[in-house]
């Protein structure tokens, strides 16, 4: 049986552990487009930034990586966050990540495979 200490300090960790858990769940449904700006090529590199638009350009890369152009942005996704089926030219889509530089050009890089959307199947 727990003395009283005990139990307050059970019931304030399931409370902090509830706050925690309904904090990343209302997180998960509002998605990274709530928190995601358009993208701009004076982004810092980190920031999280959107770009909608059709697939101009599609170039698989080794290991499964992925480029794409939307607009004049490009798109990079590596193999672990390749959707399926893969993005082909002419999509549209609304892409979510974090702003990089690679070679001294400006990109977006997704993290997962959802975060790329293909608007005309909404």
């Amino acid at each position: 049986m727990l003395v009283s200490q005990e139990g307050r300090a059970l019931a304030i960790l399931l409370l902090v552990f509830g706050l925690v858990a309904s904090g990343a769940t209302l997180l998960e449904v509002l998605g990274p487009e709530t928190f995601a700006v358009p993208f701009s090529p004076d982004l810092r590199d980190g920031t999280l930034a959107f770009v909608r638009g059709p697939i101009e350009e599609v170039i698989a890369t080794d290991g499964g990586h992925l480029i794409t152009r939307v607009g004049e942005v490009r798109v990079f996704m590596p193999a672990s966050a390749v959707p399926d089926p893969a993005p082909t030219r002419g999509e549209i889509v609304a892409c979510y990540g974090l702003v990089s530089t690679y070679n001294g050009a400006r990109e977006i890089v997704l993290r997962e495979a959802r975060d790329l959307r293909r608007v005309d199947q909404e």
